[in-house]
């Protein structure tokens, strides 16, 4: 596993796992480049996906998966609804 990132704000995310995922995270990157994100201050890592249930995309490194998410953080659609990053 690679460096662990604090996303710096609260960040929805897509995951294989659970779904949707929000609030204070923590991203890294495994040795193969697929991004996994965790709830600050816990130990289960879940593995970020996406609603196409298509291979997710692979990154070089926890801060350019981090900057990624950080990019989309806040956005919501046309009812209110926070939008989740997918990789």
């Amino acid at each position: 596993m690679g460096e662990v990132v604090e996303i710096s704000s609260t960040a929805a995310v897509m995951t294989v796992e659970e779904g949707t995922v929000s609030g204070f995270l923590d991203v890294t990157v495994t040795p193969e480049g697929g991004g996994l994100v965790r709830y600050r201050d816990t130990e289960t890592w879940l593995t970020i996906g996406n609603l196409e249930d298509v291979p997710p995309a692979l990154w070089e490194s926890s801060p350019d998966l981090a900057a990624a998410i950080e990019a989309g953080a806040g956005v919501r659609d046309a009812a209110g609804n926070a939008v989740p990053f997918e990789a």
